[in-house]
């Protein structure tokens, strides 16, 4: 049997592709590499291993955001959180507050999760404010999400993997979509410019600005922040 020059290539191609994939779940599982995002190893290695600590020199949004509740006065609001970490800074700084914020959370890692039920578990009035879903975002859909008042979208095109197509409902202009329909009128939609996908996320940010769909309103930091006309 005989190949010709293209499949050769692109049997060439498949096999750099695996050996490359393979190098980084050997450093994934080594714990010499351990990637942010789900890139190269997959989302279901990624929720098994992955986990943010509180990172306030490279990663400073969650303490943005929560500084700007409070600069703000935003008590006693619908709040939706894409990316917990396993600090969930956000969720236990909002229990401070005098008219604590509704805040459903979302993380893609387990172990992420296993901390905030930990934390429940030695916090019992955390739960009653802040709580936390683990899912892939993608997944959610008009049916399973409430209205909101303030939404934060700042890991924006940092998760979608083409090849679980078939495991999710959104990609990441529909996702947008789907908070601003659930977001309230005169709602806020925060993005974080540090996101190490911003760039994408920007041109979307930027596609429906241009179409009159949404409007900046405020900067605080390294946060946008939008609303829908």
């Amino acid at each position: 049997m005989t190949i010709d020059d293209s499949n050769s290539d692109w049997f060439s191609g498949i096999r750099r592709f695996a050996a490359q994939n393979s190098i980084v779940r050997k450093l994934y599982y080594s714990k010499l590499q351990r990637p942010d995002l789900p890139n190269g190893i997959g989302m279901s290695l990624y929720q098994a291993r992955s986990s943010w600590a509180l990172q306030p020199d490279s990663c400073p949004c969650d303490i943005q955001f929560v500084e700007y509740l409070k600069q703000h006065n935003i008590q006693g609001k619908s709040i939706f959180h894409f990316g917990t970490g396993e600090h969930h800074f956000v969720g236990l700084q909002n229990q401070r507050f005098g008219q604590p914020n509704e805040i459903l959370g979302i993380t893609a890692s387990a172990l992420e999760h296993q901390s905030y039920v930990q934390l429940v578990l030695k916090n019992t009035q955390l739960s009653k404010y802040y709580k936390v879903l683990f899912a892939d975002i993608y997944t959610l859909t008009a049916n399973t999400l409430p209205t909101f008042d303030v939404v934060t979208l700042f890991h924006l095109c940092e998760f979608y993997l083409s090849e679980n197509v078939h495991l999710i409902h959104q990609n990441d202009e529909t996702l947008l979509q789907l908070f601003l329909d659930k977001l309230r009128p005169d709602g806020r939609i925060l993005f974080y410019s540090g996101s190490q996908k911003w760039q994408a996320a920007e041109l979307i940010v930027q596609t429906l600005e241009a179409a009159g769909k949404i409007k900046q309103i405020d900067q605080y930091e390294s946060l946008l922040i939008y609303t829908k006309n």
